[in-house]
């Protein structure tokens, strides 16, 4: 297979209209550089984009726990694999700036799905 094949193969039950007058897909391909795998910029591109739980002790001693939403959360975006994210057009802005802002660590690639065929 050569650089510019990839395949994408999309793990969902949902269902998204993507016909004419549809709002249109991307899907967001990324991969961490190999030379930046122990990165500590890593985790927190992960925790940026998926969101984290923790925990902690209150005065009392008793453990309580806390979520903090990431990207795909709060704009409703679906995992499409392992390292692929759907994402709707509408939020395209907000991801194409945070993937930019960790360039350095992350190759991504955009796929724009504009239809679907019948077989």
């Amino acid at each position: 297979m050569d650089e510019k094949t990839t395949k994408i193969q999309v793990f969902k039950e949902k269902c998204y209209d993507v016909s004419k007058g549809g709002k249109n897909l991307r899907v967001y391909v990324y991969d961490v550089k190999t030379e930046h795998s122990s990165d500590p910029r890593r985790v927190k591109f992960f925790k940026e984009l998926f969101g984290y739980a923790y925990t902690w002790k209150n005065k009392e001693g008793k453990t309580l726990k806390g979520q903090k939403l990431g990207l795909v959360d709060i704009y409703g975006c679906d995992r499409a694999g392992d390292s692929a994210i759907l994402v709707r057009d509408e939020h395209a802005e907000v991801f194409n700036a945070f993937f930019k802002k960790y360039k350095d660590i992350v190759r991504c690639r955009v796929f724009l799905i504009v239809g679907e065929e019948s077989i």
